[in-house]
């Protein structure tokens, strides 16, 4: 009997997700395993490579138990967080956590790069500008403050290419992560033979770059005997996961955007060829995960991650406390919180500002405030920043009619509503939960011949749920209070980082 299956993982921040496509009924499957950060300080985020292995073998366990063991299975498709720094030993070994694409620590090196090359330079060898998320700035830290870190390194790989390692043995990374390390010529799709002079990285720690339909190997009869996978499924290249999300939502023409809200904010489209951003907003620009595609995306850090933190605080309080409550509660007040804007800098932002130093604010605080005003404030905060990035994207001519809304935002209408009035557009949703793992498994399906082009999987797959028509008058509302949440940031950065001292020296 042929096989029907195709698996895509997409190993996040806080979970490890699947989506298994039936190449019959043309549905999807999904499964999850969630994962944890760790904090060391209000710079730092870490993860531990070991924990993704384990949270990939039980997501293989769960499946299993819902379809077998899988014997059907005809091809995997990889996605994850990009801009992770893996550090190897020979072995395969992590040295050390990997340090995640939210870090900041490597603040200062980012202005060291810029006093060696000119960013005029760095956005010739690169198509970017440098950002504390990229490879490059944490080796510079590295260097510094764990010199024998990088002596037992024989090989640096991004977050789901330690999977792949693990499955299949291959130190490979495919075009649209290997665009996240400052060391990647995207406009070509190779290394960047300046970047890796310039700054004296050793060539060999690199991995193999591919095309993301690429089959980079398959699974080992050691995988094979840790996840209860079949030896010799192909692995394909794959994605990051704002690449394979893109894929995943059917952004694979120009004139569409998609905006992916997790615990960042992601906002993308697809481009004909590498932008260059000369005004070091915090824009990536990147391979995609089509060969001989580029796109555009804007990040805010802390997005979602903003509606958990608030969550999380107010749980301490209410231990019965829901997101359908949080969200319940802030739709009894009316557009605009009363004023009340939420400023969404929990750890440093990067698009449009790149300021490692940035903290939240809620600013126009009042009695006539309480905390239904601050939970929608938030809400209305991380539509603003997604703003900021899709008016970005309408300065290199990118246009678009509607809106692709996906993750945990795309499931409450209060947030699909507040997104269609801020951005003063059209908000689709999909039937795709979890666009990454998706897209991944679009990817490995075109790569290994299941289907001809991502249009057919993408119009096999995809179909709309929902359609969110902006309210004129909320529109015009937001548009007011959207100039003052993007004048508040320009008074209040030079007092950042002063307060971000203070705070290291407060216990």
């Amino acid at each position: 009997m042929s096989k029907k299956y195709i698996l895509g993982v997409d190993l996040g921040t806080s979970s490890i997700k699947a989506s298994l496509l039936d190449l019959e009924t043309h549905s999807i499957l999904r499964e999850s395993v969630e994962l944890s950060v760790s904090y060391p300080d209000s710079f730092s985020a870490e993860q531990n490579p070991e924990d993704w292995w384990k949270g990939f073998c039980k997501l293989i366990s769960q499946l299993r138990s819902r379809v077998g063991d899988l014997d059907k299975l005809s091809a995997i498709g990889l996605s994850g967080q990009m801009l992770g720094l893996v550090l190897l030993d020979r072995k395969g070994n992590p040295v050390r956590p990997c340090i995640l694409w939210c870090d900041q620590r490597s603040y200062q090196e980012i202005e060291e790069i810029k006093e060696k090359v000119s960013l005029e330079e760095l956005l010739k060898y690169t198509a970017n500008t440098p950002l504390t998320g990229y490879w490059l700035p944490k080796i510079l830290w590295l260097r510094k403050h764990e010199p024998p870190a990088l002596s037992q390194t024989f090989k640096m790989l991004l977050p789901k290419d330690f999977l792949r390692l693990k499955l299949t043995g291959a130190f490979t990374t495919e075009v649209s992560d290997a665009s996240s390390t400052f060391l990647f010529d995207v406009a070509h799709r190779r290394w960047s033979e300046k970047m890796i002079d310039l700054f004296e990285i050793n060539r060999d720690t690199l991995p193999q770059v591919v095309e993301s339909p690429e089959i980079t190997g398959y699974v080992t009869p050691q995988a094979s005997l840790e996840t209860g996978l079949p030896e010799g499924i192909p692995v394909v290249g794959g994605g990051g996961d704002q690449s394979s999300g893109g894929i995943g939502l059917g952004v694979i023409h120009p004139g569409l955007v998609s905006c992916v809200l997790g615990t960042s904010g992601v906002v993308m489209a697809q481009t004909e060829e590498a932008k260059m951003d000369h005004q070091n907003r915090g824009l990536h620009s990147f391979c995609y995960s089509i060969p001989g595609k580029w796109f555009l995306m804007g990040c805010t850090l802390a997005a979602g991650g903003s509606y958990q933190w608030l969550f999380n605080s107010l749980a301490k309080l209410d231990k019965d406390l829901s997101f359908d409550k949080l969200n319940s509660l802030a739709g009894e007040v009316s557009p605009g919180s009363k004023g009340l804007v939420f400023l969404p800098y929990l750890i440093g932002e990067r698009t449009p500002h790149s300021d490692p130093n940035a903290r939240g604010v809620f600013f126009g605080l009042s009695y006539e405030h309480d905390i239904r005003h601050m939970i929608r404030s938030v809400i209305e905060g991380v539509a603003f920043s997604q703003r900021e990035s899709v008016e970005i994207l309408k300065s290199f001519s990118l246009t678009a009619q509607k809106l692709t809304l996906s993750g945990g935002a795309a499931r409450s209408p209060l947030w699909c509503q507040v997104m269609a009035d801020v951005m003063d557009m059209e908000v689709e949703t999909t039937n795709i939960e979890d666009p990454a793992s998706t897209g991944a498994a679009f990817i490995a399906g075109v790569g290994t011949g299941a289907f001809a082009s991502f249009s057919e999987v993408c119009e096999n797959f995809i179909q709309p749920v929902e359609h969110y028509q902006p309210d004129k008058r909320n529109s015009q509302l937001y548009q007011t209070l959207f100039e003052k949440y993007r004048a508040l940031y320009q008074v209040l950065r030079g007092f950042y980082p002063d307060f971000v001292s203070l705070q290291k020296e407060i216990i």
